[in-house]
């Protein structure tokens, strides 16, 4: 399942009217909107999880005091939720969060020499500082900052970019309060000081008429140095004297060896990142050929180096103890020097972006994948992570399929990426291109019966269909042109297949084929976002769900008619179905919905994810454990072994329970039918999933119950329990 939000159009680039920022080109999809390294046990009745590892790098900075500390700030543009800034004492091997967490960094620095011990971090929300090497931090300025410079000389005189092209501004009293300098428009994206005459400082400028501006005066005045191009970082006397400047830009690195004054593009291609030094050798990573250019000849010559890189979305760097720390949009790579592999360094870095879950029960293995993280593995659960090396060629993974064995328990996967479709034949430990290369994949399936017929769906130019696993493909006809589909199979009889897709965007309804996807129907349905589509398996006549920007709407007839569950509302990302009558629903901003019955009653069900954007849900290893991929904050895991997700499902033991009256008021009377034995017992549980009341049943006599002042007006489920029996039942309490 991919999801994506307010992605109404795709671009091959799009500038944020607040950051100034590029917005990652290589998913071709705009992105979502509005301590120490122990392994989070296994959540029981609430969400928790330690990873996968990885985030959207917007800024690295070593300490001048000591490079073997090293801050990452994280953040993606559209969503102000995820972010944050992580910190090593390795060098950069291994992370841990800071108190700074959950807001959108946009860029961090070092004190420099004149505060040894400080960090600064960029965000959303204000200017923040750190004095003990970024172990504690306070705000300094409230406000959307993009990025911040020291002077070598004056802890005090900083520079700033603001947000909105309103350009820059400058502080003596460490950020304290702020002047204008005549540069108030266009977007700071980097900051120079020649150390040996700290009055004279460079910002790289993206949105101005030149990409680098340089100030004489400590910051007071600016005047235009660098070429007529968009600026995106720089870096200022790598070597310690002032000539040399290498300045990124959108066309690529210019490097000067007369303090600006003239200006030769070395490497061509654009990049956030700007160029760093290790003392010896210089880095320059270029987005488009998806490596990074070194040199060893202090930038008069450069080798493009790939070795170890699948992700080049690049937009940080700094060296430190270990080397040279490369940050993108899905995390970090580092290399002791030139001429060696990149290797993925991002450890404890909790801000995945995670699309797309698959389970399989019969080994316990997890996989998860996101934007530009790659394809991570766990097998205990996921509480530790792997990465899979060398895995699919392109790490923006939206689908993978199957996600559980329902259906299917052979070794055969298939993942939907940015760049086309990609097959295993050893359930995931191997992959190789499958089609479609070059084209923004957002949903894949198979036949379970035949695994080399598969269905792909293009991010923005319809379906298309393999008969011989990826060999060659062919578009249906009749489907929308719609952005974003999912894809489901169902079997109205037992010799019809049927493939139902919906649309995130643009599609205007479900579309439905019955000749294995040559052609498509159309019924419509109401809502402007339709992401995603399930079905629950076993159930006789199966049902299928749909997840939409009003609530889940369900068909009993495989497609052809859809109604509202009632109950269910708001903007929703994902659906899964069980093999029991249970039915989750991931939301835009409130965790997991869940109901117990089918579709035809919701509780929360988000104890620890209450405010998450949910963009996948899938069954764990029993009917008893879910896993989630949320939008910045990696996967979590629930377990809970009392209630389970397959309550409600009784219609073979002619086993219930009733409630009476209902809504109540006062006191509630429960009812138990059918055989049952002497060990039966009344559990109750809250919206949120916690057992609030819990009493043995006395059959035959009178049971009720009197909800105390600490049981507030809303919706509960009880949940009769008798020996290998169960029962659930809704119950609304109106005080």
């Amino acid at each position: 399942m991919f999801t994506v939000l307010f992605a109404s159009i795709v671009f091959s680039s799009f500038i944020h009217g607040e950051t100034g920022n590029l917005v990652n080109s290589e998913t071709g999809f705009l992105q979502g909107y509005s301590a120490e390294l122990e392994p989070v046990p296994t959540g029981s009745s609430e969400w928790t999880g330690s990873g996968p590892w990885g985030g959207n790098l917007r800024g690295l900075a070593a300490s001048e005091s000591d490079n073997s500390i090293v801050i990452a700030g994280c953040g993606f543009s559209m969503a102000s939720d995820a972010g944050g800034v992580w910190r090593s004492v390795n060098g950069g091997i291994d992370w841990a969060e800071t108190e700074l967490i959950s807001t959108q960094v946009n860029d961090v620095c070092s004190g420099g020499p004149a505060a040894s011990d400080a960090f600064y971090a960029s965000t959303k929300t204000g200017l923040y500082r750190s004095l003990d090497n970024g172990v504690s931090w306070d705000i300094v300025s409230s406000g959307y900052f993009l990025t911040v410079g020291t002077n070598v000389d004056d802890a005090n005189l900083l520079i700033a970019g603001l947000s909105s092209n309103t350009g820059i501004r400058r502080s003596t009293d460490g950020g304290e309060t702020w002047d204008t300098v005549g540069l108030n428009n266009g977007f700071m994206k980097g900051f120079g000081c020649d150390p040996l005459h700290p009055d004279t400082m460079y910002v790289a400028m993206s949105g101005m008429d030149f990409s680098l501006y340089k100030s004489v005066d400590g910051g007071l005045s600016w005047s235009a140095i660098g070429p007529a191009t968009s600026g995106w970082g720089v870096l200022v006397a790598p070597f310690g004297t002032g000539e040399l400047i290498i300045l990124s830009t959108s066309d690529g690195f210019y490097v000067s060896s007369d303090y600006g004054n003239n200006w030769d593009l070395k490497v061509s291609g654009a990049s956030y990142a700007p160029a760093v030094c290790d003392g010896t050798n210089i880095y320059a990573p270029v987005i488009g050929a998806a490596g990074v250019y070194e040199s060893e000849d202090q930038a008069m010559s450069w080798t493009l180096n790939t070795d170890g890189i699948h992700s080049s979305f690049w937009q940080a760097g700094c060296a430190s103890s270990v080397g040279y720390l490369a940050g993108h949009g899905g995390g970090i790579y580092r290399t002791p020097t030139v001429g060696n592999s990149y290797v993925v360094s991002q450890q404890g870095i909790s801000n995945c972006y995670i699309h797309a879950l698959s389970y399989a029960p019969s080994t316990g293995t997890l996989l998860a994948g996101g934007d530009s993280h790659g394809l991570w593995k766990s097998t205990d659960h996921g509480v530790n992570w792997d990465i899979i090396t060398p895995g699919p060629e392109n790490w923006t993974i939206f689908d993978i399929a199957p996600e559980n064995e329902d259906e299917y328990t052979g070794q055969v996967r298939y993942l939907a990426t940015a760049s086309g479709v990609f097959r295993s034949n050893d359930a995931g430990e191997n992959w190789v291109a499958a089609g479609l290369s070059g084209t923004s994949i957002s949903c894949v399936t198979f036949d379970p019966s035949n695994p080399d017929i598969v269905w792909a769906g293009t991010a923005i130019a319809g379906i298309q269909y393999s008969t011989n696993g990826g060999d060659s493909w062919t578009l249906g006809t009749g489907s929308a042109a719609g952005f974003y589909p999912s894809i489901e199979l169902v079997y109205p009889s037992s010799d019809q297949q049927r493939i139902i897709v919906t649309f995130q965007q643009n599609g205007e309804g479900i579309y439905y084929s019955d000749d294995g996807g040559v052609s498509y129907t159309m019924v419509p349905v109401a809502g402007n976002y339709l992401p995603d589509l399930t079905v629950s398996p076993h159930q006789g006549e199966a049902t299928v769900f749909l997840a939409t920007d009003s609530g889940v709407r369900r068909s009993y007839d495989y497609g052809e008619t859809w109604n509202p569950s009632p109950g269910s509302s708001g903007l929703l990302w994902s659906v899964q179905g069980s093999q029991g009558n249970s039915v989750f629903s991931g939301a835009n901003g409130s965790g997991v919905r869940w109901s117990p019955d089918n579709g035809d009653s919701w509780l929360l069900l988000n104890d620890g994810i209450e405010n998450r954007v949910v963009w996948d849900i899938i069954q764990g290893q029993d009917q008893g454990q879910l896993f989630a991929g949320l939008r910045g904050f990696g996967v979590v895991e629930f377990t809970d072994p009392q209630l389970g997700v397959t309550v409600g499902n009784n219609s073979d033991c002619n086993f219930a329970v009733t409630v009476s009256p209902n809504p109540i008021t006062s006191t509630v009377s429960f009812m138990v039918l059918g055989e049952q034995d002497a060990n039966t017992e009344i559990f109750v549980y809250s919206a949120a999933g916690r057992l609030v009341h819990n009493q043995s049943f006395s059959y035959g006599g009178i049971n009720s119950w009197s909800p105390g002042i600490n049981i507030p007006t809303g919706v509960y489920l009880v949940k009769a329990v008798s020996g290998s029996l169960s029962a659930t039942s809704r119950m609304v309490v109106v005080k």
